[in-house]
């Protein structure tokens, strides 16, 4: 057996995860629309005013992810999800301590610890997931 075809039977994405990224894909598409359009459509997607333009960078970089979200589920490898999964994993961390130091130093609306919770909820996951996969490709 080649290195080639014992990688691509081990690197295969569960049926379950690829179906979670294209959960993931549906979210990220439909925020990252709505922040994109928020300015015309009046929404406020955020607890504070933001700028429209901030909104469409934001909105742009959230539609971006869930592109390359579909991309990955389609493919259904973990060669092809490690790269989202690192980015997912390092804005998660810097979200949650960027989150923290306004709240509790800069006097953030309390609204924003539900933000802090629901990124400590998506990080336990998304470690998971990354260290159980890439710990699994390095074996091969």
């Amino acid at each position: 057996m080649t290195h080639s075809s014992v990688s691509t039977d081990q690197n295969l994405l569960s049926g379950f995860l690829r179906g979670a990224i294209l959960v993931t894909t549906v979210i990220n598409v439909l925020v990252g629309l709505a922040f994109l359009l928020g300015p015309e459509l009046g929404l406020m997607l955020w607890p504070t005013p933001i700028a429209p333009i901030l909104m469409r960078f934001i909105g742009s970089i959230v539609f971006a992810n869930g592109i390359g979200a579909a991309m990955i589920a389609q493919r259904g490898t973990w060669e092809g999800a490690r790269v989202l999964f690192m980015v997912a994993l390092i804005y998660g961390v810097i979200i949650l301590v960027a989150l923290l130091y306004h709240l509790l130093f800069l006097a953030a609306p309390a609204l924003f610890w539900i933000y802090v919770g629901l990124d400590a909820i998506f990080l336990g996951p998304i470690v998971t997931i990354f260290w159980v996969y890439d710990r699994n490709h390095r074996r091969i």
